[in-house]
């Protein structure tokens, strides 16, 4: 650990002496992200107790050189998860709860500042979920406690639209059958028999929007958002559009009942 935690120093002295010396004039050493992200990941694998503040302060610092003008030190997402990987780490490089919590406390802080810098234009993905809930598994015992932490993560990815399959597989291997089965399956709608998400829980997931397009025979093709089921797999076309037809059909049956005409 001695000697992992030396060398990360030792990047980060290579780091400062680069800052330094841009700032004195000598473009051929500004950092850039990559030197910053390397330095990051150096800390969170040096096995030292503190890996996940020592992470964190490199990344602060590269947000106050890039807000300094330097343009080559723009965070990106990366860069970011980055320091929630080393605030899992923290479950290896220490036994005490404390620090254990304090983790977990700055890998949940580092998702928020995500969100509240649109500047940076790196907002959560489902991968930074699924990182900040195995912060969640690693570093709270097993109970309660825990079951609820990684319920309320997992609420925050669907807020935010961001539920994808690896999110649900992650989340179905952290927490009980019970659980999985009422934030998940429960209450979820049904198309031809199969359980889906809610479309606002995928809506961010980075699929093309709903278009149209002429096929090579001529035909216009409509393309939208697929459906997810409950266990992460899309749901076949045919079930969402047979549903869409009954729908249809019970809507206009209602109304002619409701016009008196039946």
């Amino acid at each position: 650990v001695g000697e992992t935690k030396k060398a990360a120093d030792k990047v980060d002295e290579l780091l400062n002496k680069m800052i330094k010396e841009h700032a004195a004039g000598d473009e051929s050493m500004q950092p850039n992200r990559d030197c910053y992200v390397g330095t990051i990941h150096a800390y969170g694998m040096s096995g030292s107790e503190s890996n996940f503040v020592l992470a964190n302060n490199v990344l602060q610092r590269m947000l106050v050189n890039y807000s300094e003008g330097n343009e080559a030190a723009q965070p990106d997402i990366s860069s970011f998860h980055a320091v929630i990987s080393a605030c899992a780490r923290a479950s290896i490089t220490s036994t005490s709860p404390k620090n254990h919590k304090e983790a977990l406390l700055l890998a949940i802080s580092t998702v928020q500042q995500m969100k509240k810098s649109p500047e940076l234009g790196c907002p959560p993905n489902s991968r930074s979920y699924e990182l900040l809930l195995k912060c969640g598994t690693s570093l709270l015992s097993s109970g309660p406690e825990r079951e609820r932490a990684l319920r309320s993560f997992f609420r925050s990815c669907c807020k935010d639209g961001l539920a994808n399959k690896k999110m649900l597989d992650a989340f179905r291997s952290a927490v009980s059958n019970d659980a999985y089965y009422k934030e998940v399956v429960r209450d979820a709608p049904s198309y031809s028999g199969i359980k889906a998400l809610p479309k606002s829980w995928t809506r961010n997931l980075g699929y093309r929007p709903r278009s149209h397009e002429v096929t090579e025979g001529g035909m216009v093709a409509s393309k939208r958002d697929p459906i997810i089921s409950v266990s992460g797999e899309r749901v076949p076309r045919t079930a969402y559009n047979d549903h869409r037809m009954r729908r249809r059909l019970e809507k206009k049956n209602q109304k002619l009942l409701q016009g008196g005409r039946i």
